[in-house]
């Protein structure tokens, strides 16, 4: 099970990947990690390659100085997707699926951050990967744009103040906004790396996120946790 994986952000792989890495390498697989911020060139090829998988990031789609490079990777997901291979977005990931496949990815206004109440609708229950979980999903959140769903995207989970949380298109390419794969070590390694000390951000407000978040994966983790190992095995069962 060889899979690439797709950091165009400022993440460490192995050690950022969560619960999704550990999907894959509880199952013998390996990811093959591909850097923006190296300079790695993307697969030219995806013959060798059983899935694709784009993590998160803190940089956006919309950046003109990355036109060019999301554009390369909107190539590589069609590709993939046009082969039948099984795709997985997270985050940024879930963005990048969406401008693939032409759909306008821009600033929302505001940072969703923490643990937010997701709701799965009635096509997500007889979804491969999400039937018969729970309608209402607490998992957390960490970003500031939002994305149009694309024409042939089937939208399966929705929020309140970020309308559009999850979509699949065909039967194998799968698109998560929300971070269902964290642990509580990766979001303090996130929270320092982009809220704590950065001026752009109200450092009051910061810390209460913070506060809260930190008591809320006392309440919900074990819940997420649950939610990302199903939806994993579910998708490695696609490749």
């Amino acid at each position: 099970m060889d899979i690439v994986a797709i950091m165009a952000g400022g993440m460490e792989g192995d050690l950022e990947s969560g619960r999704i890495g550990e999907a894959v390498r509880a199952r013998g697989g390996k990811l093959h990690w591909f850097y923006r911020r190296h300079g790695d060139e993307l697969p030219e090829s995806i013959v060798d390659y059983d899935a694709l998988i784009v993590f998160g990031g803190e940089v956006s789609v919309h950046d003109p100085a990355l036109k060019f490079y999301f554009d390369q990777l909107g190539a590589l997901i069609r590709s993939f997707h046009a082969a039948g291979k099984p795709i997985l977005g997270s985050c940024l990931g879930c963005q990048s699926i969406a401008y693939a496949f032409d759909a306008q990815v821009r600033p929302q206004g505001f940072l969703e951050y923490g643990f937010t109440p997701l709701r799965l609708n009635e096509v997500a229950d007889g979804d491969p990967l999400l039937g018969g979980l729970d309608s209402e999903q607490m998992l957390f959140e960490m970003h500031s744009d939002t994305f149009d769903l694309p024409e042939q995207a089937t939208l399966l989970m929705e929020g309140e103040a970020v309308a559009h949380q999850a979509f699949r298109i065909g039967e194998r390419t799968y698109a998560f906004q929300c971070h269902f794969e964290v642990t509580p070590e990766i979001v303090d390694i996130w929270t320092r790396r982009e809220l704590i000390g950065n001026p752009r951000q109200d450092q009051q407000q910061v810390a209460s996120l913070v506060e809260q978040v930190n008591r809320d994966f006392e309440r919900y983790q074990d819940k997420q946790t649950q939610f990302a190992r199903t939806l994993m095995e579910r998708w490695l069962n696609l490749i």
